[in-house]
Parts: structure tokens; sequence; C-alpha cells
């Protein structure tokens, strides 16, 4: 049995758990269809078929026998349901336990594996230079901001300037 882990991270690590189960077992299943493709054959398939066909009776057969026995079964069917929940949720739990551990191993065996570290100082690098753009962008606009601000009082300036001379020589043209 799994060790129980304690931490916020147990619901994911559950989740990380499942999906890797559930790769291994498609694969285990792919591997098992593809070997059993290779070597089926109609006489096999229906040989398969045939002997099936004779344990599905057997137990029909067993099923309608035991049906004489089914109010007794009725009566203790609230017990068998308390006694098979109380299993199931104790398998439940004991399964995710198994899943988050599960989870954290693969967690752990993918943040230590040297392509996740090179990932993650790239990834910091990428940062510190997004942070040196945007440290450099705010004050170039800063400066071009006040440079603007600048001009546009030193042309008002000059327009004044400009054109209060017209206007002096203006008034000195019909001197």
């Amino acid at each position: 049995m799994a060790t129980r882990t304690k931490s916020t991270a147990t619901p994911l690590y559950a989740i990380a758990g499942a999906g890797d189960l559930a790769v291994e077992k498609f694969r285990e299943v792919s591997d098992d269809v593809t070997s059993r493709f290779a070597t089926l054959d109609q006489k096999t398939l229906q040989a398969e078929l045939a002997k099936r066909q004779t344990k599905l009776t057997a137990r029909f057969e067993a099923l309608a026998a035991d049906a004489k026995t089914v109010p007794a079964k009725l009566r203790e069917l609230p017990s068998f349901a308390q006694a098979s929940l109380t299993t199931v949720l104790g398998q439940a739990e004991e399964t995710y336990e198994d899943l988050a551990v599960r989870g954290k191993d693969l967690v752990t065996r993918i943040r230590s594996q040297q392509t996740t570290e090179e990932l993650v100082a790239q990834a910091q690098t990428t940062l510190s230079k997004a942070k040196a753009t945007r440290t450099t962008a705010r004050k170039t606009t800063d400066t071009t901001s006040r440079n603007v601000k600048a001009t546009a009082t030193s042309a008002r300036k000059t327009a004044k300037s400009a054109s209060k001379a017209v206007t002096d020589a203006a008034t000195k043209v019909g001197d």
C-alpha cells in the first residue's frame, strides 16, 4: 500500500498518476490487441464463439435455477449493499493514495530531468530579458515624452517669437 501524501498538491499528483496509469494500460491493451489480431483466423474465431456460447448457456441455466432464492436474497440486499459500499470506499481511498504517490513520483522524475532543467533555465532567461525590455521601453517612453514636451514648448516659443517678429516687421514696413 502507498504511503499517504499530505499536501495541497495531492489532487494534482493523483491526476498525474491517473494519466500515467492510463497511458500504461493503453499501451498494454494495444500490445495485447495487436498480438491477438496477428494470430486470429476464421476457424479460431468460430471455435472461440462456440465456447463462449456454451458458457453463456450454462450461466443462464444456473441463473434460472437460482431464481427461486431471489426473495431471500432481496432481504439480504441492504446489508450486502452497505458492506459493498464500505469495501468500494476503502478501495477508492487506497487507489487515490496510490495514484497520488505515482503522480508525485512522475512529477519528481520529470522535474529532475536535464531537459526540464534546461527549459526552466530558458524560461528564466526569457523572463529576465522581457523585464529588461519592459524597463528599457518604459525609460525610452519617459525620455521621449519629456523630449516631445520640450520640443513642443520650444516650438511654441519659437512660433510666438516669429509671430512677434512678423508683427513688428509689418508695423515698420509702413514707417
